[in-house]
């Protein structure tokens, strides 16, 4: 009997040629598919970012509709002066009734100095709203060996103080100075307060006379510039939500936006005029948020058209610095021809009456 012939089949498996395009190819496709899938994640963080800022700006609508002006952007004062208010309480705290933070706002006394003993446990409490998702350090506290400020919580957030920093005060008699204090370091150049927050402020929106929709409120201030390599803003750290210092709850639109990136810090000794803890700034790729004072939120492009910055001071074209005495450098305008506002100057003060495009930026 004639049995019938097996056939055998042989497997055949890829070639290491085959392989290594496979792998190729896949890696190629990883390389088109991971920007797509971090821009997207970007896009969700700028989204939430929007958001908490539109919270901030509904909140400090909330607080106009209760004490029918804004909060100060920091309160000063001697400590031992009765009735006085103490030294660096910022806007943030006033805010935190109306972002359903009432718990941490009883917490608060206000009638000692925020870093006072009675106010020390909630300097470590973060506050969601307060920060930017795209802000690597925003959320995380920061260890301190002072005992006053053991832990300290940050925002990615502050409100405008106008053009540039001025420390504008008016005490009444206290140690040292009998006769009480007058201050200003921005009285030489221009009317004080020309933002929406300073020292001792107290502005209506109806003191907003270039149009609510016209004037920024708040900007980014982004925490984590300082923790870049290469960084050169001054030792310390900055960003407490619980501070109304410069640099910490106040922005100045003397930089441009996201100025850490193309100018080294400038401070005179005296002045409050650091380009990377002063100036704008943001995580998110070409600009940052700012909240209008009519709650709306925009992302101004950081080539938004800006006054130009002197080389040789670090400071804007035409503007200089005189030292008059205790804490009182000032800003002066050297040459009137040559000083010049910007776009990005003139939405970010209240009254100056400038006619700005709505595309301008």
């Amino acid at each position: 009997m004639t049995r019938p012939q097996a056939r055998h089949r042989h497997d055949r498996g890829f070639t290491l040629i085959e392989l290594l395009v496979v792998i190729a190819i896949i890696g190629v496709l990883i390389a088109l598919l991971l920007p797509a899938v971090q821009s997207a994640r970007e896009a969700a963080r700028r989204a939430q970012c929007t958001n908490n800022m539109k919270q901030l700006a509904l909140a400090a609508h909330n607080y106009v509709d209760s004490w029918a002006t804004l909060p100060a952007g920091m309160r000063w004062g001697w400590a031992s002066t009765p009735g006085y208010v103490t030294s660096l309480h910022g806007m943030m705290p006033g805010f935190l009734p109306y972002i359903e933070q009432v718990a941490l706002f009883n917490a608060i006394n206000f009638n000692v100095n925020m870093f006072e003993p009675q106010n020390i446990t909630i300097h470590a409490t973060a506050v969601a709203t307060f920060y930017c998702p795209s802000d690597p350090t925003a959320g995380q506290l920061s260890d301190h060996s002072s005992a006053a400020y053991p832990k300290m919580a940050h925002t990615s957030y502050a409100g405008m103080a106008g053009t540039w920093p001025n420390n504008t005060y008016q005490l009444p008699p206290g140690p040292g100075f009998p006769n009480g204090l007058t201050h200003s370091q921005f009285g030489n150049v221009k009317a004080n307060q020309t933002g929406l927050f300073s020292v001792h402020s107290a502005v209506t929106f109806a003191d907003i006379r270039d149009g609510l929709s016209n004037t920024i409120m708040f900007g980014e201030h982004a925490n984590g510039i300082l923790e870049l390599p290469g960084a050169t803003a001054p030792p310390g750290d900055w960003g407490w939500w619980t501070s109304g210092a410069y640099g910490d709850t106040m922005i100045t639109s003397m930089y441009p936006i996201n100025a850490y990136k193309s100018i080294p810090p400038y401070e005179p000794q005296g002045a409050w005029a650091d380009a990377h803890i002063m100036s704008a700034s943001s995580f998110h790729p070409g600009g940052a948020n700012f909240a209008m004072a009519d709650g709306s939120v925009r992302f101004i492009k950081e080539t938004v058209d800006s006054w130009r910055i002197d080389p040789s001071t670090e400071l804007p074209v035409g503007l200089g610095t005189a030292n008059l005495g205790f804490w009182t450098t000032t800003y002066v305008v050297n040459n009137p021809a040559t000083f010049r506002s910007g776009v990005y100057q003139s939405i970010s003060t209240r009254k100056k009456g400038e006619v700005v495009s709505a595309d301008a930026y």
